[in-house]
């Protein structure tokens, strides 16, 4: 695959950052079926390992934790997360995925892989390129 006159303009880091762009815009517009966005299945993906405090979940996904306040809330609203004082800090609040947030993840990830072209998500190539630079900024989570 070769790139096209325009987009040999760019640098490397400008064209993940546009694509990145295109393909948050792509989900949102499919995930709003469910009422969800793109931030708001990142954040449910990050509970999928079981509960954590505000903090660990906005390291595990690389966001900051304010942001991640508004999504939580309206995760919370809808019924696809819980969270509960956290016992041993009273500051903190344990945030876990309820059955309609699983139940919602899963319908999302049908929804998402139907959104991106076909063949993306076998690139396998891409994706240890992708892990390799999250890897090199020391961005939190699994790859």
């Amino acid at each position: 695959m070769t790139r096209s006159p325009e987009t040999k303009k760019w640098r490397t880091d400008q064209l993940l950052s546009m694509a990145a762009r295109v393909v948050e815009r792509r989900k949102d517009q499919a995930l709003a079926a469910l009422g969800l966005t793109n931030a708001a299945v990142i954040a449910l993906q990050g509970l999928a390992g079981g509960p954590l405090n505000q903090e660990q979940l906005a390291r595990r996904i690389a966001v900051q934790s304010q942001s991640l306040g508004r999504v939580l809330a309206r995760l919370e609203d809808a019924d696809l997360v819980s969270r509960i004082r956290d016992q041993r800090d009273r500051r903190q609040f344990i945030v876990a995925l309820t059955p309609a947030g699983n139940a919602a993840l899963a319908s999302a990830h049908q929804i998402e892989c139907n959104a991106l072209p076909a063949g993306l998500e076998d690139s396998t190539t891409l994706q240890r390129d992708l892990a390799r630079i999250l890897t090199a900024f020391e961005v939190p989570g699994r790859f």
